[in-house]
């Protein structure tokens, strides 16, 4: 299972459980994938994000807090 689909699920879950401090970061992470999609798309790349742009994604976002 890709690192996408996981995130999905475990966003569903949060859904269900109402978790909302989990949920709110998965939206985070799920937005910000997206936008990366959107941007790949712009370039011509129609394949999207593949799983090591997730880890970098998820990188970066993770630098991004710690910094704050």
């Amino acid at each position: 299972m890709d690192i996408r689909t996981r995130i999905t699920a475990a966003l569903k879950t949060a859904m269900k459980e109402k978790d909302a401090p989990r949920l709110s970061t998965l939206r985070l992470i799920s937005a910000a994938i997206k936008d990366r999609d959107i941007a790949l798309r712009g370039e011509g790349n129609d394949v999207g994000v593949l799983d090591a742009e997730v880890l970098g994604i998820l990188e970066k976002m993770v630098k991004q807090r710690k910094e704050s």
